[in-house]
Order: C-alpha cells, then structure tokens, then sequence
C-alpha cells in the first residue's frame, strides 16, 4: 500500500531522490496527443526546449521539444526532434527511435544538484556538466513565466537503458500548475517504471549506484524503492509476470510505467467511455495495452497496491 499523502511536496529535500517524470520519445507529436488525451490526459503546449548558454549568450536551441501531462504528483513527458535542428540531443533521440518507439527517458529529481553530482563521479558514470534548461510558460491568468531546471546527465552509453537523468526542479510552483492537471481519468501519480533487461544483477547494481538507493531480489526480477517512485527490473520471462501481454521489441525496453488512480473504478469506467480497453490484474489494478498508450504499457494501481510490486 502507498504511503505517499495526497499533498506530499513534489520535490525531495536533503539527500531524497523522487522519480521525478519518465519520458516518450515519438515521431509524431500530433499522434501522440490523441492517443493521450483519450487517455484523460491534458497536454501542455509544444515547447521548443533550450539550454541557457554558460557565456551569458541567447539560449541555445536542444533540438528537442516537449509536451507533458502533469500528475497531481509527478508527470509524463513526450519528447520530438525539431525539424531542421541538428544537435546530440536529436540524434540520440532518434537513434532510440530505431530501436522502438515508446519509453526512452526516467527523470530522478533531487534537492542537491552538487551532492548529486559528485555521486556520479564517485559512482562511476562520469557526468556531464550540469546544464540549466530554459523554457517559457504561460500561466493560468495568461501571464508568460520561464521555468527552469538544472540537468545532471552521463554520456550516451553509459545508461544503455535509455536517457536516465538526475535533476533539480528550479520552479516547481509553475511547473504543476492546478489548470492543467488532468482530474476526469482519476489517476493522481507516478508511481514507478519497470525494465526488462537482460541482467538484472548488473543493471540494479548499477541503478543503485547512480540514484544512492539498494535494490532487492533475487531471480529473475529485482526492485529498488526511491524516496517516492519505485523502479522494477525484470528478465524476459519476468516481464510476463508483473507486466502480462508485453511485448519485447529488444533489450533493454523501458516495457511499463505504473500509474496511481485515486478510484480504480472511475479510471476503468472513464476508460471504458473512451473505447480504451483494459484487463484485470487482480483486484487493485489494470493494464492499457502498448498499443492504446504510444508504445509503453501502462498499469493503473488503486490505494491498495503498489507498483512496480517489491521483489
């Protein structure tokens, strides 16, 4: 059962690590976005993402943009290239496009960007430099703001997962504004991601070392808890058991996000409405199909269960 309250901050404080968001890459932004508001989810705008310049210049074009579905806590990003914009973010973004479409990106949030930081180095995983990402927001009364985020990420190859990053949430109070968090669909949070890997040894081992968080398990699935969020590590014939009808287009897949409903039945019958089929995983939780949700299936858990489950 979850014991993250319902007004729970939306970042951590001290040496606390959140599953912050987990990401989408997609190769059309406009497809994407049906397929999620029939989810119930709401859309923020298309925004072209940029990292301000160390030199004080104009800010410098990523070559990617976001939409994103904010969560009463957490959120769901959707990641495109911009056409016409060549940078590493975009290549890399449309490498992983090769391998699948779908889930590319977890995002831990964290209070100390330096303490996290000097983790990686000491972790192993050479960090980049931080970078401090820009982009502007208009608010509820029409006002326009900029949000802001300073970004701990590795070099490409270093997470073969996906983009797996640490970061600091610089305006958290613009980013979850009350206007654009969907309500009707009944799901509140972000509750954790499961990966199907090959090793799960190696891979949680060395996910445990980049958030500071033990994993546990043995055999073929292991799991590891963070401050708020939890992360699943399966084998093949693992994924069977907790992620039912997925299928592996390669590994490692970022197979499943699991999601909190405040009322699992409020979320089937909105589901049901929307021509969204589900099946039943017991008495406390569903599963929208890959197909239904951009490439990454989804599993719907109610107050009585938590998911990505414990080893």
């Amino acid at each position: 059962m979850t014991d993250v309250p319902a007004d729970a901050p939306q970042t951590p404080s001290g040496a606390g690590v959140f599953l912050d968001h987990v990401g989408w890459f997609v190769p059309d932004m406009d497809a994407l976005a049906t397929t999620m508001e029939r989810l119930g989810f709401i859309l923020t705008p298309f925004v072209a993402q940029h990292n301000a310049d160390p030199d004080g210049g104009p800010p410098v074009p990523a070559g990617t943009g976001n939409r994103c579905a904010m969560l009463q806590r957490g959120y769901l990003e959707f990641l495109a290239t911009v056409p016409g914009v060549d940078t590493p973010l975009s290549q890399q973004l449309n490498a992983a496009l090769d391998r699948y479409h779908g889930l590319h990106l977890v995002a831990f949030t964290i209070d100390d960007s330096d303490g996290a930081h000097k983790r990686l180095q000491d972790g192993g995983f050479s960090p980049l430099d931080p970078v401090h990402l820009r982009r502007p927001l208009t608010l509820g009364d029409g006002r326009e703001a900029e949000v802001a985020f300073t970004v701990l990420r590795v070099p490409p190859g270093v997470m073969p997962e996906g983009r797996v990053q640490m970061l600091r949430q610089e305006t958290p109070d613009l980013v979850w504004q009350d206007h654009i968090i969907a309500r009707e669909n009944g799901i509140v949070a972000l509750g954790g991601v499961i990966l199907c890997v090959d090793d799960v040894d190696e891979v949680s081992e060395r996910f445990s070392r980049f958030t500071g968080k033990p994993a546990i398990g043995d055999g073929g699935y292991r799991s590891l808890q963070l401050d708020r969020g939890r992360l699943g590590f399966a084998t093949s014939d693992s994924l069977k058991d907790v992620s039912p009808g997925t299928d592996i287009p390669t590994t490692p897949f970022m197979a499943t996000v699991c999601l909190q409903s405040e009322d699992l039945n409020k979320t089937r019958q909105y589901l049901d409405d929307a021509g969204v089929a589900t099946s039943t995983m017991g008495d406390h939780a569903i599963l929208i199909e890959p197909d239904d949700a951009a490439g990454a299936a989804i599993i719907v858990f109610d107050e009585e269960d938590v998911c990505p489950p414990a080893a």
